[in-house]
């Protein structure tokens, strides 16, 4: 049995691939992308949570439990991509979830929500609802 000789790769010169890409994006139209810094050189910040506008309750002392799951009502809403991003990108930066982002915004352009139901996340209270 004779054993069959290993292929020898080319190298691959990486600069002349790149400027052959960039030219043929070019040429198509296709935005490029960037890069001002080397990537190990970018120093992280580490995340903060942002300040959050309180939310202002319906009447005083009403709104002490959060409104049970079986009175609340989905919204179904369409955006654009850009804008589902930074909503995302704002929830991860505050820690809290997309719908809460919403909610914040809604009491800002003069939504009257409860302070009970602005629960940052929804996920933190599923296993204690039955108290």
């Amino acid at each position: 049995m004779s054993k069959l000789a290993k292929p020898s790769f080319q190298s691959v010169e990486i600069d002349l691939v790149d400027r052959r890409l960039e030219a043929q994006a070019a040429e198509k139209g296709i935005p490029s992308l960037i890069i001002t810094e080397p990537a190990s050189q970018v120093a992280e910040a580490p995340l903060k949570p942002q300040p959050r506008p309180g939310p202002t309750p319906l009447r005083a002392g009403e709104g002490a439990r959060p409104t049970p799951r079986a009175q609340m009502k989905t919204l179904n809403l369409e955006v654009p991509d850009y804008a589902w991003i930074e909503i995302k990108m704002r929830a991860a930066k505050q820690m809290t979830s997309v719908r809460h982002v919403i909610m914040t915004a809604l009491i800002a352009d003069g939504i009257t929500i409860r302070e009970a139901d602005m629960i940052e996340d929804g996920r933190r209270l599923r296993g204690s609802e039955a108290v």
